[in-house]
């Protein structure tokens, strides 16, 4: 889906009505004034509170003004509850707190959350976010630190700050106008979930485009969080060239948090961030990357850090996992030479750009090759000491490396959903991805098993 075919409207009700009715008992949503929808019938009057009955009522109507402007949402979130919140999160966690403190971030932080007011309509819909979800909400308050922290690192001008803060803070708030299966969910996503998880990128810009405070530099990293310099992200599959720095930055920190707090693969310390780093250089910009990773890297850091206990590298699993990697290269070839037949199409663009990194990062790293394979049936033969913090560190690449290859998968998929994509290739392209099925780190991003409703308005 192209930022151009987002059907979103600032008066058009949603999924956004139902959230709010879900947290009717702590934090009562108030008609200000009567609700009108766009024909002059009256919805609901004023003083009236949103409950689930009167949501099902509003919801698909076309209003006579924005529900923003006639609503009121109790006990809203304030500037030093964010505060508060936002370093409740960083000084419990000591390696986050090392990297605050290194950067005297705190006076800083400070100043983006009192520089401008933030306004109402955001802090509703945080609100509401932190009640239904919660996972979600903590996410925004580690990239509203993170991205401006490490804006600071990089010595940009002090006026992108804020910029970054807001960019950080409200890039999901388009979230909260999809349901919350399709907004929160992993893996297994149905085609209409996937449809509309695509929006929320475009709906948060809209959202903040109307508020009139925030900068182009803010409202395009907002927009453009989920996409990639590899040309693997969404909704516009847009090209490097397009992307602000700061759209990059938000998303990297999504992906940290991740590594750090996900329960699915986090590992709570920011050691693991700069294997991930070192498998997706090319993925946020090299520049980019390369700058956190010189952060991570520093000895005012390194020397603080907990010493972690290397776990026990099991060689006959990373020979495993090596070959899985050679694998998914064999399968990436034979989809690169289908995508190299389109072109025009942004989803075989994706997969070609792509593969030129992937194959980038095989010859330079030599993850997945015979040589690699080789060395490693010999440390299983010659176990000693000495070759454990290699092993451990090969294991972390290999294991990044799958989760990269998962984003291709996807890629897979999308083509053969393309209505761009001739009947003959696509028996070829459902052996490819199934083929990478197995190989995956966790399910894929879809589930291929789910009825195909609307596949003509697949990506193209």
């Amino acid at each position: 889906m192209s930022q151009e075919t987002v059907e979103y409207q600032t008066n058009q009700t949603d999924e956004y009505v139902n959230h709010l009715a879900t947290v009717e008992e702590s934090h009562p949503t108030t008609a200000v004034e009567d609700i009108y929808n766009d024909q002059g019938v009256l919805l609901l009057s004023k003083g009236s509170v949103i409950t689930k009955r009167v949501a099902n009522l509003l919801i698909h109507h076309q209003l006579k003004k924005d529900l923003d402007q006639s609503i009121h949402v109790s006990d809203t979130l304030t500037v030093f509850d964010l505060l508060n919140q936002i370093l409740e999160l960083v000084e419990g966690e000591q390696e986050l707190k090392l990297l605050h403190e290194h950067l005297s971030f705190e006076v800083t932080l400070r100043q983006q959350l009192f520089d401008k007011p933030i306004p109402s309509q955001v802090l509703q819909r945080l609100t509401v976010m932190k009640e239904v979800m919660p996972d979600v909400y903590q996410r925004s308050l580690f990239s509203a630190w993170l991205v401006p922290l490490l804006c600071k690192h990089q010595d940009v001008p002090q006026r992108v700050y804020f910029s970054a803060f807001s960019a950080g803070l409200a890039h999901d708030i388009g979230l909260m106008h999809i349901p919350v299966e399709a907004a929160t969910a992993r893996h297994s996503l149905n085609f209409q979930q996937w449809r509309a998880l695509k929006t929320h990128p475009i709906v948060a810009r809209m959202i903040l485009d109307g508020r009139k405070i925030y900068d182009a530099d803010a409202l395009d990293a907002v927009s453009d969080h989920h996409e990639r310099y590899d040309r693997s992200g969404y909704p516009a599959m847009k090209a490097s060239h397009q992307l602000n720095q700061l759209s990059q930055l938000v998303g990297m920190a999504d992906k940290l948090y991740e590594l750090y707090f996900d329960a699915e693969h986090g590992r709570k310390t920011i050691r693991a961030w700069i294997p991930f780093l070192e498998v997706n250089l090319g993925t946020f910009g090299a520049e980019n990357t390369e700058l956190v990773l010189g952060l991570l890297k520093k000895s005012e850091i390194t020397q603080h850090l907990h010493e972690r206990e290397l776990p026990e590298a099991d060689t006959g699993q990373l020979i495993k996992q090596n070959g899985q990697i050679s694998e998914f290269y064999k399968l990436a070839y034979q989809l690169n030479d289908i995508a190299s037949q389109y072109p025009r199409s942004k989803v075989a663009r994706g997969i070609m750009e792509m593969q030129v990194q992937l194959r980038w990062l095989q010859d330079s790293a030599g993850l997945g090759s015979d040589h690699l394979q080789e060395w490693l049936e010999w440390c299983e033969k010659n176990p000693t000491d000495g070759s454990q913090q290699e092993l451990v560190e090969i294991s972390e690449l290999l294991g990044d490396l799958r989760w990269r290859f998962r984003r291709l998968w996807r890629l897979a998929v999308e083509l053969f959903w393309s209505d761009k994509t001739q009947a003959s290739h696509k028996p070829e392209l459902k052996q490819i991805f199934d083929g990478m099925t197995p190989l995956l780190p966790c399910p894929g991003r879809f589930d291929l098993d789910a009825p195909m409703e609307d596949e003509e308005e697949a990506t193209s």
